[in-house]
């Protein structure tokens, strides 16, 4: 049972249209529990969405941990490094989806293989002096490996960030996952998951939350999700995370409540002390099942 679900997820990396789709998978639990929403909200994966908001990021190493169904892993390593004038951005994603069992023409057993992404970024970002405006820029290698077939992408992602202090909001707009591809599977064009992606946060006058909106507009499939997504700040360093997209009603099947009613949502609670930050976060497939994950940073 647990060979079919990694097959199944394979088989749909492999049909998806790219052999890249694994740029839109989850490596961390901030943007895992936010389900994909907060652009413009100041973390070390915040390329992935708006390299604008990497500015106010101070010196910062941390690792995270995702754990999907099917025993598929993904893990992440985030440097940030902040200078007079602009903060820089290491970092590495790793997504492996397992061990597989071999067949040969014949159909009969061989040797197993295993499948995985790796995503290797650096990224930039800096801020005007005279307009509230924050600008980014990422750029990096993705490399897609099946068996003994391997692929490879150079990718590109920029953005800015307009801040309103009267309105306590923020307007971001980004083009991401665009790139060139290196080497690919077979000679069938891929198709990159390529989007444009309009954020808008604001802080609540009255509750201790801040609220946030993505629209992500594929640039080559022509669809379009909204993400949403808060982040509560309560005493003693804590922060509740929550989010939701429109995808929730592709996941939803009607065989149970509980699992509709969860379906693409994600949850995350942050706890700093001192200079170390934990997070960790779960979200739901609905009947695809839920996945979970955690983060441990450290200032310096």
């Amino acid at each position: 049972m647990k060979t079919a679900a990694q097959c199944f997820l394979l088989y749909n990396l492999l049909t998806a249209g790219s052999a890249f789709s694994g740029l839109e998978n989850w490596y961390h639990p901030h943007r895992m529990s936010l389900t994909g929403a907060g652009g413009t909200v100041t973390n070390v994966t915040a390329g992935a969405a708006n390299p604008a908001a990497l500015w106010s990021l101070p010196r910062q190493f941390e690792i995270s941990f995702i754990s999907y169904p099917a025993d598929i892993t993904a893990q992440s390593v985030h440097l940030s490094l902040k200078g007079k004038e602009s903060v820089t951005v290491y970092s590495m994603r790793h997504l492996n989806y397992g061990l597989f069992p071999g067949r040969d023409k014949l159909n009969q057993e061989s040797e197993n293989y295993s499948a995985a992404d790796t995503w290797l970024n650096w990224a930039a970002a800096g801020h005007s002096k005279r307009w509230p405006l924050s600008w980014g820029v990422g750029t990096g290698f993705f490399f897609s490996s099946v068996e003994k077939k391997q692929a490879a992408l150079f990718t590109f992602s920029g953005g800015a960030i307009v801040t309103f202090k009267k309105l306590n909001a923020k307007l971001g707009v980004s083009l991401i996952n665009l790139g060139t591809v290196i080497k690919k599977y077979t000679e069938k064009k891929e198709t990159l998951p390529s989007a444009m992606v309009i954020s808008i946060s604001k802080d609540l006058a009255y509750l201790p939350l801040n609220l946030a909106m993505d629209v992500y507009n594929q640039l080559f499939s022509n669809t379009t999700d909204i993400r949403f997504g808060g982040v509560f700040t309560f005493p003693y360093q804590l922060k509740l995370k929550f989010g939701t997209s429109t995808n929730r009603f592709k996941q939803l099947t009607g065989q149970s409540l509980t699992r509709d009613f969860f379906a693409d949502t994600g949850l995350g609670i942050v706890w700093t002390y001192e200079i170390y930050n934990f997070e960790t976060g779960v979200y739901s497939y609905g009947n695809g099942g839920w996945i979970s994950g955690l983060a441990v940073g450290i200032l310096f």
